[in-house]
């Protein structure tokens, strides 16, 4: 850093915690983690921190890794070697329950006029210039469609509205399975 070899930091998956002790030693330029309406832990401690300290966020998985945009319905909707086979969100009686919240998202996108990934993507930007989401994607439609999420406005009201429909907490299951007790 010294040398002038590196421009900007930045960290992922870091805590509030650790944001802070890294930005006092050099100053850090963004945090990419995961962040949507079926995570919004982040909310909570990290993104203030990240505004108290000037520091971006750029949202991965903001589709809640593709069950936003409302294709999803059944875990039969993966492919065999699909790492969300053996996500928790993605599994048993959580499946239901989240599918229930992808409804709620769905129905709203119907009423602005957009895809429910629009919505969820819309959503993210309107959580300020300083949030910056990164969806993935395989298909030149699927492009288009997010890049499309930029025309959907969303009033104080419909933020309201989504805050109701999907507070914090409500996506059931853990982000990841725990792998504390899988034999190597």
């Amino acid at each position: 850093m010294t040398e002038g070899k590196v421009r900007y930091l930045g960290l992922s998956e870091a805590s509030a915690a650790t944001m802070r002790r890294a930005h006092a030693t050099h100053p850090i330029a963004a945090l990419q983690s995961e962040w949507s309406l079926f995570n919004r832990e982040p909310e909570e401690t990290v993104l203030p921190t990240l505004r108290e300290l000037g520091i971006g966020f750029v949202p991965f998985s903001p589709l809640g890794r593709g069950f936003l945009t409302g294709e999803i319905t059944t875990p039969e909707d993966f492919a065999p070697d699909d790492f969300r086979r053996s996500n928790p969100r993605f599994q048993g009686e959580n499946f239901t329950r989240n599918l229930q919240l992808v409804d709620r998202v769905s129905q709203m996108a119907g009423d602005k006029g957009c895809t429910p990934g629009q919505l969820a993507l819309a959503w993210l930007v309107a959580q300020g210039r300083d949030v910056v989401p990164i969806p993935g994607t395989k298909r030149r439609r699927y492009l288009d469609e997010n890049a499309a999420a930029l025309e959907v406005t969303l009033s104080p009201d419909d933020l309201a509205r989504i805050d109701e429909l999907l507070p914090v907490g409500s996506a059931a299951g853990p982000r990841y399975q725990d792998m504390s007790h899988i034999d190597e």
